[in-house]
């Protein structure tokens, strides 16, 4: 530990981490069998030593369909007592951190950053509630440690080695969810992928055309092909048209305030928009932003997901 520097540790403590070293007992076991496995890990939480986890990764912006499949996987996952990991990221990240903790499972945070640093900052009180509620936030990076796009292929590996499968839901052909793929199958991991006709399917498109992954659009399927226990109850995704039909859409403006109109009529009821490019294209403050949003949701004319993504219902 000294070899940390007080610094370190000091740092950690006051993020309401601590520092969990390769050598210690109660480090992962998933992720002590790869080849040169972080020699440190940092965590707020409760990281076990023994437990079932399944990596559900994608990328940040995601149709509707990808996030609401990530978060019923996170679900699912959860009631079939297998842990959820990710990597806290916005969109397909945070929507299987949520659907997991929604059913009162435990998930695993792993980050691209120092543990005092909180990145995305709008996932700082997910990260909290992960932390409390028996998972863990998890980094190999030293606090104070920035962000940074070289960090993330290390995270990534991070993710798959705690993981005993990972499943692609959403990833352009360049995303860091493929790159988690690439180490997931270095360190001889099942890897699963949900296809579709969404342009951000194409990523686990092309896994599943050249053979390196198998088609997965629920959990059934993963638990399925692991040949694990499949709680009773567990059920396919409803169909795209199921929910169409379920949920009409308005087609004239609705009786609104102006500039709640004005952030009712940026909303699409497919691709999620993130609070902060609607604030920045209607110039309206976040927090203004954010209290007229809620108002819609409250009215039935738009719907919040994980990670401040709205969507016109």
């Amino acid at each position: 530990m000294r070899e940390l520097g007080l610094w370190a540790l000091e740092a950690a403590r006051k993020a309401g981490a601590r520092v969990l070293l390769l050598g210690d007992d109660d480090y992962p076991l998933q992720l002590r069998k790869i080849d040169n496995p972080p020699a440190l890990l940092y965590l707020r939480g409760h990281l076990q030593r023994e437990a079932r986890r399944i990596a559900v990764v994608g990328s940040r912006e995601a149709d509707e369909e990808g996030l609401e499949i990530a978060s019923r996987m996170g679900e699912d996952f959860a009631r079939a007592g297998t842990q959820v990991v990710s990597g806290g990221a916005r969109g397909i990240d945070a929507a299987a951190h949520e659907g997991a903790l929604s059913a009162s499972g435990s998930t695993v945070a792993v980050l691209g950053c120092g543990i005092d640093v909180v990145y995305p900052a709008e996932n700082g009180e997910l990260f909290d509630r992960i932390a409390s509620g028996g998972g863990a936030v998890v980094t190999g990076f030293a606090p104070g440690t920035p962000p940074t796009q070289k960090n993330f292929p290390q995270r990534n590996r991070t993710i798959s080695g705690l993981s005993d499968a990972v499943v692609v839901v959403r990833a352009a052909l360049k995303s860091g969810a493929l790159i988690t793929a690439d180490h997931a199958a270095l360190q001889r991991r099942p890897i699963f992928a949900v296809p579709g006709d969404h342009e951000l399917a194409a990523g686990p498109n092309e896994l599943l055309r050249r053979q390196k992954a198998t088609a997965a659009r629920c959990a059934f399927d993963v638990l399925q092909g692991l040949h694990w226990p499949i709680p009773d109850g567990l059920s396919a995704p409803p169909s795209r048209e199921a929910r169409e039909k379920a949920t009409p859409k308005p087609i004239a403006d609705p009786d609104v305030d102006g500039e709640s109109l004005q952030l009712w009529r940026l909303l699409d009821d497919r691709k999620p928009a993130h609070l902060d490019d609607l604030a920045l294209r209607t110039q309206i403050p976040s927090q203004v932003a954010l209290r007229k949003l809620a108002d819609l949701e409250l009215k039935g004319l738009a719907v919040q997901r994980p990670g401040k993504y709205f969507l016109r219902r």
